[in-house]
C-alpha cells in the first residue's frame, strides 16, 4: 500500500464514523429539532452518488465509506421526518 491509499483509506475512515455520534444521539432522545431536513436530504443524495461513483470506479476507500455513511445518514434522516 503507497501513501496514496494509505491517506484514501484514512481518509475512508473518518468519513465513516463522521454520523454516528449524531446517529446514537438522535436514536436514543428522537430529538430532530436541531437537525436541518434539507441536509439530511442533501446528504442522502451525496452519499449515494459517491456510493454510486465507488462502485462505478472501483474505488474501495470511497465504497467502504459510503456503506456506512449512507446508511447512517438515510436513518437520521427518517428520524428528522418522522419525529420532526
Amino acid at each position: 500500500m503507497n501513501i496514496t491509499e494509505l491517506i484514501g483509506y484514512l481518509a475512508a475512515t473518518l468519513a465513516a464514523v463522521i454520523f454516528l455520534p449524531q446517529l446514537i444521539k438522535t436514536v436514543r432522545s428522537k430529538d430532530t429539532k436541531g437537525l436541518s431536513l434539507s441536509s439530511f436530504i442533501l446528504i442522502s443524495i451525496s452519499n449515494s452518488l459517491w456510493l454510486s461513483y465507488g462502485i462505478l470506479t472501483g474505488d474501495t476507500a470511497i465504497i467502504l465509506s459510503q456503506i456506512f455513511l449512507f446508511p447512517m445518514g438515510l436513518v437520521i434522516l427518517v428520524y428528522k421526518i418522522k419525529f420532526g
